[in-house]
C-alpha cells in the first residue's frame, strides 16, 4: 500500500505540474455545463448535476487513463519502474489513486456550478448516495480507459479517446434528460453503456422513478467486458516488450 501511495504522490505531481493536462481536466465539464445546461436544465438542476458529473469521471477515465497509459507505458521511465520492488498491482493501484485525486477535484467544480449557478439542491444522505454511484458507475469506464491504453500507441489513443466520448456522452443521454432522447435513437442508446450509467444516476439524483436494476445489470456486464479488454491488452502488451 506504501508503494501505491509514493506512486500516487508521484503521479499527482507530475500531472499538477503539467497544466496542460491539469486545468483542462478540471475545468472542462463545468465550462460546457455553463454553455449547454441552461438549454438542457428545465427546471431538473439535480439532473443536470449529475449528468455533467459523469461527464467529469468519463474525462478523467479515457484521458487520465486511456491516453496516460498509453504514453507513458513506451516511456524509459516505465521500463525502469519494472526494476523496482513495486508490483504491477501497486504501479495500477498509485494510477487510480492519483485519477481519484483529479475526478473529486472535477466533480467539485462541477457541483459548485450546479448547486449556485442552477440551483441544484437534494439532501446529504441523497448526494452520499449519488455520489457513490457515480464512483462505483465510473470503473467501467475506466477499465475501458486502460484497455484503450494498452492497445494503442500515443498516436492512436488520443484521437481514439476523442472519438468514444463524444459518441457515449451525447448518445448516452449525459447531456440530456433520458426520456427526451428520440425514438428512432432510443434503441441506439440503450445499448450504450453511459446510457445504463445516467439512468442509475438520474434515479438517484431525481428521486423520480425506482432504481433502475436491468441497467445495474448491464454496468456490471460491461464491467467483465472491458475488465477483460484491460486485461488482455495489459498480458499483450507485457509479451511483447518483456519477453
Amino acid at each position: 500500500m506504501r508503494l501505491a501511495l509514493a506512486h500516487a504522490r508521484a503521479e499527482t505531481a507530475q500531472l499538477a505540474r503539467y497544466p496542460a493536462y491539469a486545468i483542462p481536466t478540471l475545468a472542462f465539464p463545468a465550462i460546457l455545463m455553463l454553455l449547454v445546461g441552461g438549454g438542457l436544465e428545465r427546471g431538473e438542476p439535480e439532473r443536470l448535476l449529475a449528468g455533467f458529473a459523469a461527464t467529469a469521471l468519463l474525462t478523467v477515465s479515457f484521458f487520465q487513463f486511456g491516453v496516460g497509459i498509453a504514453t507513458t507505458r513506451t516511456a524509459p521511465w516505465e521500463t525502469y519502474l519494472r526494476t523496482l520492488p513495486a508490483s504491477p498491482a501497486a504501479r495500477l493501484g498509485g494510477r487510480v489513486l492519483s485519477a481519484l485525486v483529479f475526478a473529486a477535484g472535477t466533480v467539485a467544480v462541477v457541483t459548485i456550478v450546479g448547486t449556485t449557478v442552477y440551483g441544484a439542491s437534494m439532501p446529504t444522505w441523497r448526494f452520499g448516495v449519488l455520489a457513490v454511484a457515480l464512483l462505483l458507475g465510473s470503473i467501467p469506464f475506466a477499465l475501458l480507459g486502460i484497455a484503450l491504453g494498452y492497445w494503442f500507441p500515443p498516436r492512436a489513443a488520443l484521437p481514439l479517446a476523442n472519438l468514444a466520448f463524444l459518441p457515449l456522452a451525447v448518445g448516452g443521454a449525459l447531456w440530456a434528460r433520458p426520456r427526451d432522447v428520440p425514438r428512432e435513437a432510443d434503441v441506439a442508446s440503450q445499448i450504450l453503456p453511459t446510457r445504463s450509467w445516467i439512468e442509475v444516476l438520474d434515479s438517484i439524483a431525481t428521486g423520480d422513478h425506482p432504481l433502475p436494476l436491468h441497467h445495474v445489470a448491464a454496468l456490471v456486464g460491461w464491467c467483465g467486458v472491458f475488465f477483460a479488454a484491460a486485461w488482455l491488452g495489459y498480458r499483450r502488451d507485457e509479451g511483447e516488450r518483456f519477453t
